[in-house]
């Protein structure tokens, strides 16, 4: 009897937060457990809770649900978000991004349902997981890279030129004679140019021939979220960003951001006033990880949980424990 009652006042605690936070982003992260149960863990990242300026503030996260599947396919994977989603309240407007891994079924549960929920959110996939593929063959600035990314304090407006910065890096490596070794140099050249077109068929496919499969989906919004940052903003051309890809903006936000381009030192809190449609779309996406480290995270913690000790204890009690334990860590 004592821990139903502790949950549900943590779930009105976490809707608390919700109604404070305003803007929120969704992460997903699917597994299958050892007695091959398939679960998802969904987790909601808030913004903006301690009043600071939108490109600098802390960000909370806690873990919504984590819940049992039949099976996983776009339909229920859908269906599980919108049911927490409609459990704790979360007005779907104030959603900023759905972020996910690169499974086709998380794709297209966004694209077929979830999509037409939330009108101003964008689709951003784990940068982990093409990370993780590429760690074991490429040195230390790639290394250097995935710290920054699984480091809370990043900011997505920072997160496409840190993949540009390596990419940049590698191929001026490709022209350099790294040894006096005809062998190992042509290795050093291939598995630069291996990086170079992995990277760069992910984060930048418009300017590839060929499509690659696997794409980021939210790349053109990665470009276009640096204008919110005022100390990029006055390198940026904004006749040639796709302004368009940040959900919600509107053209005529257009004058704004020219009259921002010369106030760029000036923070958002500060600026509210004078550009308020500007500053709204800054303070919903500047916030926006582009990471997994709290969805790797949430599946540590129900490792934790579910032990071989535990393993005939009812769904409704597990997700209870696992939800507890990980929201008391973060």
């Amino acid at each position: 009897e004592y821990l139903p009652k502790v949950v549900e006042c943590h779930k009105q605690e976490i809707m608390e937060l919700i109604k404070r936070a305003g803007c929120l982003s969704v992460v997903t992260d699917e597994l299958t457990d050892s007695q091959d149960q398939y679960v998802l863990h969904i987790l909601f990242i808030l913004q903006g809770l301690n009043g600071e300026d939108a490109s600098d503030s802390e960000l909370k996260v806690v873990l919504a649900d984590t819940m049992y599947l039949h099976a996983v396919n776009y339909n229920t994977i859908s269906q599980a978000i919108v049911k927490c989603l409609n459990k704790f309240g979360v007005d779907f407007n104030n959603i900023s991004a759905f972020i996910s891994d690169n499974a086709t079924c998380m794709s297209k549960a966004y694209i077929q349902v979830l999509q037409g929920l939330p009108p101003n959110s964008v689709h951003q996939t784990h940068n982990l997981q093409v990370q993780l593929n590429l760690i074991t063959r490429y040195g230390k600035e790639l290394v250097d890279l995935i710290k920054w990314f699984e480091s809370r304090g990043i900011r997505v407006h920072q997160a496409y030129n840190k993949v540009v910065d390596l990419i940049n890096a590698y191929e001026a490596l490709k022209d350099e004679q790294l040894t006096g070794n005809a062998g190992i140099q042509n290795k050093c050249i291939k598995t630069f140019t291996e990086v170079v077109d992995k990277l760069t068929s992910y984060y930048d496919p418009d300017s590839r021939e060929r499509t690659s499969r696997f794409t980021q989906p939210a790349h053109r919004f990665l470009k276009a979220v640096r204008v919110f940052d005022p100390k990029q903003v006055c390198t940026l051309n904004l006749d040639t960003l796709l302004l368009d890809s940040i959900p919600g903006f509107n053209r005529s936000y257009k004058t704004e951001l020219e009259c921002y381009r010369f106030h760029a030192n000036c923070f958002w809190r500060s600026a509210e006033t004078r550009f308020p449609d500007i500053t709204n779309l800054a303070k919903r996406y500047l916030s926006v990880v582009p990471n997994s480290v709290d969805a790797e995270q949430s599946v540590l913690a129900y490792g934790q949980v579910f032990t071989a000790q535990r393993q005939s204890m009812k769904e409704e009690q597990m997700n209870r424990l696992i939800m507890l334990n990980f929201n008391s860590k973060t």
